[in-house]
């Protein structure tokens, strides 16, 4: 049986993107996809599928998680300031994305997992439903929350000086 779960890293990277661009929204999802896949295949999950499926679904996961960055950096690309109406709009902006990035990983499932097994393509979205909720609703809690975060550790932007009025001709 499988339960739905709590995601946190496409916040993560939406976040990672407003905040410090693109780059570093690759290296974020890059790099904790990379753990939390590294440790989940070490402890034996997985591991029933075999290594061309479990490429091809990490493939779609990675990749759309790549994407939810880029979303975030595109949402960022003017160097958001973390306000409330800042994190209300990528956290609103995190729905739409949420859902792109559901709608993509249950085709990459269908198409390594469960397709080969025999499973339609309608019944995997009809069985997403609950995760897809879950998700949505972790986006909303935890956009946010990694944004309130990040903008008090952050430094504040320097104030730019104001230049001394010169005195025009007598």
């Amino acid at each position: 049986m499988r339960v739905a779960n709590v995601e946190t890293i496409l916040a993560a990277s939406m976040v990672a993107g407003a905040l410090l661009g693109w780059r570093y929204a690759m290296l974020v999802t890059v790099a904790v996809m990379g753990v939390s896949d590294a440790t989940i295949y070490a402890i034996g999950y997985g591991g029933e599928f075999g290594g061309p499926a479990l490429l091809g679904i990490t493939a779609f996961t990675w990749s759309g998680m790549m994407f939810a960055g880029f979303i975030g950096a595109a949402a960022g690309h003017h160097r958001i300031l973390f306000t409330t109406r800042s994190m209300a709009v990528l956290t609103t902006i995190s729905i739409p994305a949420t859902l792109l990035f559901d709608i993509w990983t249950a085709f990459g499932d269908w198409l390594f997992l469960a397709g080969p097994r025999g499973v339609s393509l309608a019944a995997v979205y009809y069985l997403q439903i609950p995760f897809t909720l879950i998700h949505l609703a972790s986006s909303i809690v935890f956009v946010p929350l990694f944004g309130s975060m990040f903008s008090w550790l952050a430094p504040a932007p320097s104030p730019r000086p104001i230049p001394e009025p010169t005195e025009g001709p007598p």
